[in-house]
């Protein structure tokens, strides 16, 4: 077995087994994306909470030394992910539910988060050096805001169509 192989074993094997559960009912959820879809508008929050809620352990593990960085990650991700949800993808509908329109980009998100988490976490359980530096660890915190952003993003104009749709109703 070569180094890389083993190494790569050693690595999965030491993963917890709720890191694995955790990231199969993420996929699951980001697979399901893919289809035209109706759901309650808590459903439609649950997988934006949880990527928030990643990233809120992400900068209380980092320190307070790298937050400068998660601020430009937010914005910037946020921003696209806001640029990312076309038009007409979702619509609130009579019974108060949210129409949500397919897409792959969802469940890409989902495997680019859960990629770079995991990476990151195993080059600094691996390297301990690496993850002292502040160059390393600023980065990592901002391609990880960045990232769980764009959920934000997407998520607050489905928001906004949400309320948009019930306020003119109520008028």
């Amino acid at each position: 077995m070569s180094a890389v192989l083993s190494t790569i074993v050693i690595v999965v094997i030491h993963t917890p087994l709720w890191v694995w559960g955790l990231y199969a009912v993420l996929l699951f959820v980001g697979l399901q994306r893919t289809r035209d879809g109706t759901v309650p508008l808590l459903r439609m929050l649950i997988l934006p909470l949880v990527v928030t809620v990643l990233a809120i352990f992400s900068f209380i593990a980092a320190g307070p030394s790298v937050l400068p960085a998660a601020l430009p990650g937010l914005l910037i991700g946020g921003a696209v992910g806001w640029q990312l949800e076309p038009q007409g993808a979702s619509r609130r509908l009579p019974d108060g539910k949210l129409w949500l329109r397919g897409e792959w980009w969802t469940f890409a998100q989902i495997v680019l988060v859960l990629t770079t988490r995991y990476a990151t976490n195993v080059v600094a359980a691996m390297v301990p050096a690496l993850a002292a530096d502040l160059g390393w660890r600023l980065g990592a915190l901002f391609v990880s805001s960045a990232l769980s952003a764009v959920f934000i993003g997407r998520t607050l104009v489905r928001l906004r169509i949400y309320s948009a749709a019930a306020a003119s109703k109520a008028v």
